[in-house]
């Protein structure tokens, strides 16, 4: 695969706002808005990958034109190399960068039962299982409606 034969911005892509209407299947990402690409990625999940992303802050900090492109890759050992390759070639300034929000992460210990229904869950969705227990913890803060803007505080005491 030639690199310099991809143009992202003419990849099949969506809005930000519309990342749970991505396809599933494995890629390589980009993250632009108008002419800059900002950041590339790969993934064996696209939707589960953006959903979980720890850079969506970022991302949404871009404005309302940020758009998320993919290209399929059915290899899996290839992801790798080409995510490689064409961050190489592109120069996205949010690879290789510190990330503000990489530093918000739990610890915490499951039961056996619920640690094992974690790790098959990822399994069968092709993901981490911290991204699993990462989307888990997310759908049900947005199930209890805790989600919604301003209902906890910078503190982090919860609205009732």
């Amino acid at each position: 695969m030639n690199v310099k034969t991809i143009n992202p911005f003419e990849l099949p892509s969506l809005p930000l706002d519309n990342y749970l209407q991505l396809p599933s299947y494995q890629a390589i990402y980009f993250v632009f808005s108008e002419d800059e690409i900002a950041y590339i990625g790969k993934t064996k999940n696209l939707t589960q990958r953006l959903k979980a992303h720890n850079r969506r802050k970022q991302f949404t900090k871009m404005g309302d034109k940020t758009r998320i492109a993919w290209l399929e890759c059915s290899d899996t050992q290839l992801l790798g190399q080409i995510e490689t390759a064409l961050i190489n070639y592109f120069k996205p300034r949010l690879n290789g960068t510190n990330n503000p929000d990489a530093s918000k992460r739990i610890n915490t210990i499951l039961s056996s039962e619920v640690y094992e229904l974690v790790k098959n869950l990822a399994g069968i969705e092709r993901r981490s299982q911290s991204q699993t227990a990462a989307i888990l913890i997310e759908e049900a803060l947005e199930a209890r409606n805790l989600l919604q803007k301003n209902s906890l505080t910078d503190k982090g005491k919860g609205a009732a």
